[in-house]
């Protein structure tokens, strides 16, 4: 092959390579985004309460373990039951979602925890309520507030069957002196008052059962 052929064709083979490049910047790279950065909406203390069921597991059974082996505190199950607006008809079906306090009474995070569940701290869980609308707790026994101002209690938030959302009065303990007239006084929440009376169990678990009627909305809001 001639040293004439030969560059012509790399003369051919620089221009194909340099097509489109007049400013010396890489081939086929996007732009940069103008878009503004995706928010986190449930981000926030007062987020809707529908964030408190968005970041659930897809399969619940009636057991909520908030609390695992090695938590320190002491041992809690609550035994529950929702029933519908008579008072008597199990409700099953029935999301609940739950959050507290550590055993120092802070809503300790793990730094693992998406949306609304960055406020409201590592100890949560969902479950769903079985055929008899029933549910189990298991976790440890919330502290109070460092500010000792109000009942150890546990939050609690309810979706239905049919997409009602809305909070149950918290669960606290009956053996508590911050339960009084003046607290009671207060609720303004759907059900039952919330007040569970703890008793041991053979394991050295404490035990307390709660029963719940769910009330039509329109009847409270």
């Amino acid at each position: 092959m001639s040293k004439i052929t030969i560059l012509f064709l790399a003369a051919a083979l620089f221009t194909v390579e340099s097509c489109g490049q007049t400013d010396g910047s890489p081939r086929n790279v996007p732009p940069p985004s103008t878009a503004a950065p995706q928010t986190d909406s449930c981000d926030d203390p007062d987020a809707p309460i529908g964030c408190c069921f968005v970041n659930m597991p897809e399969r619940l059974s009636h057991i909520m373990a908030i609390a695992d082996s090695a938590e320190k505190g002491t041992r809690i199950i609550i035994k529950g039951q929702l029933l519908q607006a008579d008072g008597k008809t199990p409700f099953p079906g029935v999301i609940i979602y739950a959050y507290q306090t550590d055993n120092n009474g802070y809503y300790s995070k793990s730094g693992r925890e998406k949306g609304v569940q960055k406020w409201h701290g590592r100890l949560h869980g969902w479950c769903r309520t079985g055929a008899n609308g029933e549910y189990e707790i298991h976790t440890i026994r919330p502290a109070r507030y460092p500010s000792n101002t109000i009942p150890a209690h546990i939050h609690a938030a309810v979706k239905e069957p049919g997409g009602e959302m809305y909070y149950l009065n918290d669960y606290v303990f009956a053996d508590d002196d911050l339960i009084n007239e003046r607290y009671l006084s207060r609720l303004r929440n759907p059900g039952d008052n919330g007040v569970i009376a703890l008793k041991p169990t053979a394991e050295g678990i404490l035990e307390g059962r709660r029963i719940t009627p769910l009330m039509p909305i329109k009847s409270w809001r």
